[in-house]
């Protein structure tokens, strides 16, 4: 095993290869380590951060039972 060292964009979970590895695609097998220069924040995980923070206590939860969420 060798190991060869490049930077690459990531799209959708898929890393691209540079072309000047195209040999790399018809190997069996590869270890792989990623190195990212920071987290980035989605528009999703800080909408979730957000509703965390923001929460409200509540005294009293009512359950309801089939029947009651099942009634028309």
């Amino acid at each position: 095993m060798y190991a060869v060292e490049f930077e690459a964009k990531i799209d959708n979970g898929i890393v691209h290869i540079p072309a000047r590895y195209k040999k790399l695609h018809n190997n069996s097998h590869a270890k792989i380590i990623i190195m990212v220069d920071e987290a980035v924040e989605t528009k999703d995980g800080l909408a979730l951060q957000q509703f965390l923070n923001n929460g409200k206590k509540v005294d009293k939860i009512t359950a309801f039972d089939r029947a009651d969420l099942h009634d028309r």
